[in-house]
């Protein structure tokens, strides 16, 4: 490979390296007095750290190369082997932890403590000590993109807040690598894909919900668009790589109240540096 003292350099720079993503988002976090903001804030990476630990994956927590706070949220960034444990068991033993604490709240909370999550994987600035930039990066967009899309707000939206407290959007690539490989042992029939569109961004991603309940049951994970023409049936099919980009979204899932369809529209992942809110 070429140097900068070398006349044939180009500006080619290497790949800063695979990371696991993972981060959470308190919903109606502003509906609390702001008295009591900052013992949620503090509480949220707590009780992330508890539901590995009520899964004997306390371990994982203590492997985070970087961490921070968003203020209603909170960000880790893992070794991308661990990236399988952040689907299967961790999302459920996450509805769990906040099931038993949401049992017990204080009456000074405004409703129970509920999660989106979001799950990403790709190449992260990472010195490994937790430095100011570390955990930044296209791929970090693209978390924090997919947590504020539309589908997964609809998913806590459209259930009992008492009784679903998690909902989790991962990306295509976190689908693909460890869900499709097997390496989640998580059968491909708990995800239901959707078409995520935040700003500037586009992107296939999948849904899951450990606990659904309310309007989740009845209408399924996503609404059906009027005028959508319904799409290839796609009951636990893959999509297509990479390099066969899809025209649309158009995909039948079957739902927990039958088929729903995904969105439309081309995929165009546009990705930009730093984090809009």
């Amino acid at each position: 490979m070429s140097t900068p003292m070398d006349p044939r350099y180009t500006g080619v720079s290497e790949l800063p390296p695979y990371r696991a993503l993972l981060v959470v988002d308190m919903k109606d976090y502003s509906g609390n007095a702001g008295r009591y903001q900052t013992e949620l804030t503090k509480l949220i990476p707590e009780i992330m750290q508890a539901a590995f630990e009520r899964v004997a994956l306390g371990w994982i927590w203590d492997r985070k190369t970087a961490h921070n706070g968003t203020g209603d949220g909170y960000a880790i960034v893992l070794p991308p082997e661990l990236l399988p444990h952040l689907l299967n068991p961790y999302l459920t033993a996450l509805q769990e932890e906040l099931e038993q604490r949401n049992r017990h709240r204080p009456h000074t909370w405004n409703g129970p403590i509920r999660f989106r999550v979001s799950v990403n994987v790709g190449p992260i600035s990472d010195s490994g000590d937790n430095q100011l930039g570390d955990g930044s990066g296209a791929e970090r967009v693209v978390l924090h993109r997919l947590l504020d899309s539309g589908p997964v707000r609809h998913l806590l939206a459209g259930s009992d807040p008492e009784v679903t407290q998690v909902a989790a959007i991962v990306s295509r690539r976190v689908y693909e690598d460890a869900v499709v490989a097997r390496f989640a042992d998580d059968p491909q029939t708990l995800y239901v894909a959707a078409g995520a569109e935040v700003k500037t961004y586009q992107g296939q991603a999948y849904l899951r919900v450990p606990k659904p309940s309310g309007r989740l049951l009845s209408e399924g994970f996503l609404k059906l668009e009027s005028g959508l023409e319904p799409g290839p049936a796609a009951k636990g099919a893959t999509p297509p790589p990479p390099s066969q980009p899809s025209a649309g979204f158009g995909v039948q899932i079957n739902g927990a109240s039958g088929p729903v369809y995904t969105g439309s529209g081309t995929q165009n992942n546009t990705l930009h540096q730093g984090r809009e809110r």
